[in-house]
C-alpha cells in the first residue's frame, strides 16, 4: 500500500548524500541512554521495589514498572542537561514509532521507552520492556526482539535499541543463558556496563540498518 509523507518526513527528509547519519547519531547517544536508564532502575528500586513483593501477582505489572522507571529517567535527564539537551526522553511511554506505520488511519506501532534527537525527531533510540518472572519465560521478551526489533518494526532509522527485562528472579546468569541459546549466538559485554547484567546481540534486517541490541537484566526482587 502506498503511503502519503507525514509532517516530519517534509520537516526532517532522508539526507540522499549521507543515509548513515541516523546510525551514527544512534551510535554517538548510546551510552548516555544506556547510563540514564540504568541508573534510574537503580533509583526506581532503591526508592519503591524494595518496599512491594513484587511477586504476588499484581496486575499491570509491566505498565506500572515501565512508568514508574520512565519518571526516575526524566528526574535524571532534568538534572543532568542544564536545559541544552541534544536529544530528550518523549514526554509519555508508548512513543509511536510512525516509520512503521502501515495505513494513514491505523495506530503505528509504539516503543514503551523512546530518546528522540532534538535536531530530527525521526530519529529514535527505542527501548522495550518485558516483565520475565523466570529464567525459563522467555516468551513475549523475544516477541518483541523478534517481531520488533529484528523484524524492523522498533529502530527502522538506527542501528541500536535495547530489550529491558524486569526480573522477578535473581538467577540472571540463567536468563542470559537462555537467551542466548534461543537466539543461537554469544552475548557480547560493553565496556561501559561491564560491571552491570548488561550484553548486546547482533542482528541483520533486511528493511532496517543491521542492529546492535542490548539486552539489560534488570533485577526487581531483593536478593
Amino acid at each position: 500500500m502506498s503511503r502519503r509523507a507525514t509532517f516530519s518526513e517534509l520537516r526532517w527528509p532522508d539526507d540522499p548524500f549521507d543515509h548513515d547519519l541516523p546510525i551514527r547519531w544512534a551510535s554517538g547517544v548510546a551510552t548516555r541512554v544506556l547510563d540514564w536508564t540504568w541508573r534510574a532502575f537503580d533509583l526506581l528500586r532503591a526508592k519503591h521495589l524494595a518496599r512491594v513483593d513484587l511477586t504476588q501477582g499484581l496486575e499491570q505489572l509491566e505498565r506500572d514498572l515501565t512508568r514508574s522507571h520512565f519518571i526516575e529517567i526524566l528526574a535524571l535527564f532534568a538534572s543532568e542537561t542544564s536545559g541544552f539537551p541534544t536529544f530528550f526522553p518523549v514526554p509519555v511511554p508508548e512513543w509511536p514509532e510512525l516509520e512503521s506505520r502501515t495505513s494513514p488511519s491505523a495506530k503505528p506501532p509504539a516503543n514503551d521507552f523512546a530518546f528522540v534527537s532534538y535536531s530530527n525527531r525521526r530519529w529514535t533510540w527505542p527501548i522495550e520492556a518485558k516483565v520475565v518472572p523466570t529464567p525459563g519465560r522467555l516468551g513475549d521478551y523475544l516477541e518483541d526482539v523478534n517481531r520488533k526489533f529484528v523484524g524492523g518494526v522498533a529502530a527502522p532509522l538506527v542501528g541500536e535499541g535495547a530489550m529491558i527485562a524486569y526480573l522477578l528472579t535473581n538467577e540472571t546468569d540463567k536468563v542470559f543463558e537462555n537467551l542466548a541459546r534461543r537466539l543461537e549466538q554469544v552475548l557480547e559485554p560493553v565496556s561501559e556496563f561491564r560491571e552491570r547484567p548488561h550484553r548486546t546481540s547482533h542482528h541483520s534486517r533486511a528493511t532496517a540498518p543491521d542492529l546492535r541490541l542490548h539486552h539489560m537484566m534488570m533485577e526487581c526482587v531483593a536478593r
